[in-house]
């Protein structure tokens, strides 16, 4: 018997709806912003310490530049935190993310290889987990 990969016709692929999307819960922006600071708190620790080796003031623009960098990055992590949302189905499990560029990915449950759950101190402290899904290929 010959293959053949016959084409789907678009009216019998399942539609991904925008509202079937369950947004990640509101205690993993916590954790991502407990992160941002204790990485703020070891700049400013590291920064301190530089200015008794090098000139106070280099040290110190530095450090509030780092400084800036972070709370940028904590915005961005807000941001991104209200985009991030997944979708479970019958057969597929679905990822929302992005901020500049919105991305949806879709991964079939017959191409899961493997599946980690994470909790680190943090997650732990507020009752969360990470979740983390290997596709078998690219």
């Amino acid at each position: 018997m010959a293959f053949t990969n016959d084409p789907i016709p678009l009216d019998r692929v399942p539609r991904l709806s925008d509202d079937a999307f369950v947004p990640v819960d509101r205690r993993y922006l916590r954790v991502r912003l407990t992160g941002t600071a204790i990485t703020a708190v070891v700049v400013v620790i590291v920064a301190f310490v530089a200015s008794i080796w090098i000139d106070g003031s280099v040290a110190a623009g530095l450090g509030v530049l780092l400084v800036a960098v972070l709370a940028g990055s904590a915005i961005v992590a807000a941001v991104e935190v209200r985009r991030l949302a997944y979708q479970l189905r019958d057969h597929d499990v679905s990822l929302r993310n992005g901020v500049i560029t919105h991305r949806t990915q879709t991964l079939p449950f017959s191409r899961v290889q493997h599946v980690n759950l994470t909790r680190g101190p943090v997650e732990r402290a507020v009752g969360l987990a990470s979740l983390e899904i290997t596709s078998a290929g690219p």
